[in-house]
């Protein structure tokens, strides 16, 4: 039997046709609103636009109200959506971040990830240093992952990322394990796409 090929969907922003895993899913709620469905798993009926900010907006404005049967009066605000598409994916971010820490796959703190970079790296690792990490600690850990080869982002303040882990602020966190590590990475790349900034590393 041959493999079964995967499911594509067109976006109603830009209308391209991708793979399904590739696009986002929105669905409406009962009261006409629009929920972004990350995982695609919501029971209700959605449709698809690209992780773009550009294509957000232009479904908003074009194709979304009718694929979803919503009355064009009750209006679907692109800049709204696009703000909670992006809201959604932080919060997605932070969640694995959560997964990594419960499953004791993550180191946080300067000192001990530096430890742990000394002591050598494993596939798929992620760093995220906090944005408002003081200049001269963030310079330091910033030289010493990019010397390990390590992919390391700036998105989060140091608060943020201790929510993440239940601590008090941290400046700096390791995710030690490549599924979670490229799931971090795929989200991140997705949130910036729909900021419309080029998802890289830092």
């Amino acid at each position: 039997m041959p493999p079964r090929s995967e499911p594509v969907r067109t976006c109603t922003g830009c209308g391209a046709r991708k793979k399904k895993k590739a696009m986002m899913r929105v669905v409406a709620d009962p009261s006409g609103g629009i929920i972004p469905d990350l995982k695609g798993k919501l029971p209700a009926r959605g449709a698809y636009v690209c992780y773009d900010g550009n294509c957000i907006r232009s479904a908003a404005a074009g194709r979304l109200p009718a694929a979803l049967r919503i009355s064009r009066s009750k209006g679907i605000h692109g800049e709204d959506l696009v703000e909670m598409v992006q809201d959604a994916l932080r919060k997605r971010i932070l969640s694995l971040i959560g997964l990594a820490r419960k499953g004791g796959m993550i180191t946080t703190g300067t000192n001990l990830v530096e430890g742990d970079l000394r002591r050598g790296t494993g596939d798929g690792w992620v760093a995220l240093v906090a944005r408002d990490a003081s200049e001269d600690i963030a310079d330091r850990i910033r030289e010493r992952l990019r010397s390990s080869g390590t992919s390391t982002w700036t998105l989060f303040t140091k608060a943020d990322l201790g929510d993440a882990v239940g601590k008090s602020p941290r400046s700096v966190l390791l995710i030690k394990d490549q599924g979670l590590g490229e799931a971090v990475m795929e989200t991140i790349n997705r949130y910036l796409a729909v900021m419309n900034k080029g998802g890289k590393a830092v």
